[in-house]
């Protein structure tokens, strides 16, 4: 039996810069590769995990294994000057990219002028500090950083 393959884009967004899925044109084979790859985005989480273990390395600069409320502010303040590439100190949507979603942004811009200053941005980054402290150490580890909250955090100090 000859198969043929498709290369189907949309599934597992977070994997498709990464891979090629290659799905059989098969009805069985079709219906139970739609199941596989539908469990996919639950199964094949290493990127997530990859990304916290760098913003740790970057933000925990005593290296004790935790980012603290000094590591956090020093690691997103130098985050955001990476990131304001015009240098007129503040973020505009488009500067941070994916790190906030519009809601997020939205909610960081206290004063509603459509971009972030340098206080905003670490508030936001300090918020989700604070959400992703499940223990309320005062600390954020590794365990902590893969977390939802944690993952969130690690795109603004990272």
């Amino acid at each position: 039996m000859l198969w043929e393959f498709s290369y189907i884009p949309q599934c597992n967004l977070a994997l498709h810069n990464q891979m090629e899925i290659l799905m059989p044109k098969h009805p069985v084979s079709t219906i139970l590769s739609l199941l596989a790859l539908s469990a996919a985005p639950f199964v094949l989480s290493p990127v997530p995990r990859a990304f916290a273990a760098d913003a740790l390395s970057v933000a925990d600069t005593d290296k004790d294994g935790s980012i603290d409320k000094a590591e956090l502010d020093a690691a997103a303040g130098a985050q955001f000057d990476k990131l304001d590439k015009d240098k007129d100190g503040t973020l505009t949507k488009a500067e941070v990219g994916k790190r906030l979603s519009k809601a997020d942004f939205a909610a960081a811009d206290t004063d509603n002028d459509k971009t972030l200053s340098k206080d905003e941005y670490t508030a936001a980054a300090e918020k989700d500090f604070a959400a992703a402290d499940a223990d309320n150490d005062g600390k954020v580890e590794a365990k902590e950083l893969k977390s939802k909250a944690g993952l969130a955090l690690s795109k603004l100090i990272k």
